[in-house]
């Protein structure tokens, strides 16, 4: 959506070239991922990066170029290899039985839950962090659409082996209300419901 990739260009631009740190869920579990990772949504590749650095291959895709454009530029610094498409995913199609495993920090679109598990190789893995209903309590995201309702990400990847699941008020960086989900593709490519 062209209003989305406003935003997100201009909150990126304003941010510079400052990227933060990994998400916790992706520091934990680095050591047991295999590549290729999709990041979806990855932004400017804080946990991309990261995830380079340890030697996986990495692929992200995210609407905002600005955001691609400050992870260019680590990229090419630090000589990682990322892979980077700037697309809107409400229209950009996910390649099947590609990845080793499939990261989605803080982000949400319920039309792509298929498509993530039907990008996973068997026995990939996928990371799936978003906001829950209740972090309308803290003002924001408030939108019903950017948040889960309770269970529902633990539903949506129930035909997948559950190795962690969190919900509730999580406070690893600063506190929100979260679900928190890593789970195994089972292994064949046959076995899980595609769009």
């Amino acid at each position: 959506m062209y209003t989305d990739k406003l935003k997100w260009d201009d909150r990126y631009r304003r941010a510079g070239d400052t990227i933060g740190p990994p998400w916790p869920l992706v520091v934990r579990w680095a050591a047991k991922l295999a590549g290729p990772v999709l990041d979806v949504a990855g932004g400017s590749g804080r946990n991309a990066l990261f995830l380079a650095e340890h030697g996986l291959e990495v692929h992200v895709i995210d609407i905002s170029l600005a955001a691609l454009q400050v992870l260019a530029r680590q990229r090419r610094e630090r000589q990682l290899q990322i892979f980077a498409v700037a697309a809107d995913l409400e229209q950009f199609p996910l390649p099947r039985c590609r990845y080793g495993t499939v990261l989605v920090v803080r982000y949400l679109q319920r039309s792509l839950f298929s498509a993530i598990k039907a990008a996973l190789r068997p026995g990939g893995l996928v990371l799936y962090e978003s906001f829950i209903e209740d972090q309308k309590a803290f003002g924001h995201p408030s939108n019903p659409a950017h948040l889960l309702r309770r269970g529902e990400l633990k539903h949506a990847f129930s035909d997948f082996e559950l190795l962690e699941y969190e919900e509730g008020l999580l406070e690893d960086t600063t506190p929100a209300y979260l679900a928190r989900l890593v789970a195994r593709r089972p292994f064949t490519c046959d076995t899980v419901a595609t769009p």
